[in-house]
């Protein structure tokens, strides 16, 4: 049975009073405690709670008719380490809107998919579970995620309420030295637009009035981020601009090349896993044999297709167009150059 914000209270409440061993809290008294603090009415809302608690929350408490109070057989247990505080349920509200933002499918579904997982993950935990501790059973894959992911709910906020943000940035590319302390950097403003993530890093799209331009910045670069109070006022070109920039751009880096037809060459091996994970939502198999397979794609040529498509290496061919192919062949003789 779900939880509202207002029984979360009173048994968090109830939970502090219980929890308080040895001392005992009659029935009386801690329908007091919980009349003045949340409200409740009656002697009977509060037996109603206690066995909630009991039986949704596997509460182990019982009464003490020596005592005349409530106590824990389990002096150890304790709700809140079984529940969500107010902090985390609004977090899971910002966590509905970024799924929805980011996602685009059913915030309901994606964030139930989400919850699923984590059952998962809790029944795998407690399958692998074994006397001898230092055996794996399950391996996964690692990750140092993209830094501030903490700003990713306060972008959404500034995106669904139209409002102007502000933050400082500091460039991996620059010819000008780091300045000793960040708040050197400038203060920027921005009407963000929207929010993309690539390779576990989160960037913000949005108008910059200053150039008259969208621009991206890195959430893992930009810091003191706030919201303003100033609405956004993006031009309706800007606007569908953005809307459309990642139809034909692999990554998040810009490109200034036209869309075009780019055709590429892998071995069988290699085209069986290209097939199952495409490279772009763009992607056509054009050709599939013993021999090759050719898949074409949509795109405008961009540095992250650049370093994607390196990685790769002797399984791919690039065959069109001829300035990527060029591209391709400087950039692996660069390469080579620093192994002989």
């Amino acid at each position: 049975m779900p939880i509202t914000r207002s029984a979360f209270q009173r048994y968090r409440l109830i939970d502090e009073v219980i929890s308080r061993y040895p001392r005992r809290y009659s029935k009386q008294r801690l329908f007091e405690l919980c009349q003045e603090k949340c409200g409740i009415r009656s002697i009977s809302s509060l037996e109603k709670d206690i066995q909630r608690m009991r039986e949704d929350h596997d509460a182990p408490i019982a009464y003490d008719k020596r005592a005349n109070g409530y106590y824990y057989t389990d002096p150890s247990f304790r709700l809140l380490q079984l529940m969500l505080n107010p902090d985390d349920m609004e977090a899971l509200d910002y966590a509905r809107e970024v799924l929805a933002a980011t996602q685009g499918a059913s915030v309901a579904d994606e964030l139930s998919n989400a919850l699923q997982k984590v059952r998962q993950s809790l029944d795998i935990i407690r399958e692998v579970k074994t006397d001898m501790p230092t055996r794996r059973v399950v391996y996964v894959e690692e990750r140092i995620l993209g830094g501030n992911r903490h700003y990713v709910p306060i972008l959404v906020r500034a995106v669904n309420q139209n409002r102007q943000i502000t933050f400082r940035y500091s460039k991996h590319e620059s010819d000008e030295p780091a300045p000793a302390r960040k708040e050197a950097l400038p203060l920027r403003t921005l009407h963000p637009i929207l929010l993309r993530e690539v390779y576990d890093s989160w960037y913000v799209i949005g108008y910059d009035e200053k150039t008259g331009k969208e621009r991206t910045f890195a959430l893992d670069r930009m810091s003191d981020l706030e919201i303003t109070d100033n609405p956004c006022d993006v031009p309706p070109a800007v606007m569908a601009s953005v809307s459309e920039l990642f139809e034909h751009i692999y990554g998040i880096t810009d490109s200034s090349g036209p869309v075009e037809e780019i055709l590429l060459s892998f071995t069988p091996l290699r085209g069986r896993y290209v097939k199952a994970k495409p490279i772009h939502q763009s992607q056509e198999v054009v050709l599939d044999t013993d021999t090759e397979c050719r898949i074409r794609l949509r795109l405008a040529p961009n540095r992250d297709l650049m370093m994607h498509l390196r990685s790769y290496g002797e399984d791919l061919t690039v065959l069109a167009p001829q300035s990527l192919v060029d591209a391709m062949r400087e950039s692996l003789q660069a390469t080579l150059t620093k192994y002989r």
